[in-house]
């Protein structure tokens, strides 16, 4: 009778991992494999280990580096391709500046440092922003002030 209900548990429990599996986008899925490696990896060095078989337990744990080297090489390449692309270093236009900061032309010194000062807190690098992003402002506020 105890076999029955692990059955059962562990038919639910494989219904519900082919929902989820199918609902990922196959982005997440790799990055879920990589760490699924990681971890099956870890817990037999750990076991292997404890068991005193190092024999077995040295080749566990360069597959459980390999994984975790794997899933944070791909959570790096997923990121670097939510950037936006960074054109060619070109001069920015006066136009252009004022678009970026969201002002009009003949704004005030004082409208072109407050509204600098807004989105330079919003975008610094520190505070979630990109490098690319708060250059980009700098640029701006320094065509704009003339500097």
């Amino acid at each position: 009778m105890g076999f029955l209900g692990l059955g059962i548990v562990l038919l639910l429990v494989g219904i519900l991992l082919i929902t989820l599996v199918t609902r990922m986008t196959a982005r997440n899925l790799k990055l879920t494999l990589l760490a699924f490696i990681f971890i099956i990896a870890a817990t037999a060095v750990i076991i292997f280990a404890i068991a005193g078989r190092y024999g077995l337990a040295a080749p566990a744990g360069a597959l459980a580096l390999w994984g975790m080297r794997a899933y944070l090489l791909a959570r790096q390449i997923r990121a670097t391709a939510a950037r936006p692309e960074q054109p060619s270093k070109q001069a920015m236009s006066r136009a252009e500046a004022l678009d970026i900061l969201g002002l009009e032309e003949g704004a005030s010194e004082y409208e072109i440092e407050a509204a600098y000062k807004a989105l330079i807190v919003k975008n610094h690098p520190d505070q979630g922003g990109t490098d690319w992003l708060a250059a980009r402002l700098n640029e701006a506020r320094d065509i704009l002030l003339g500097d």
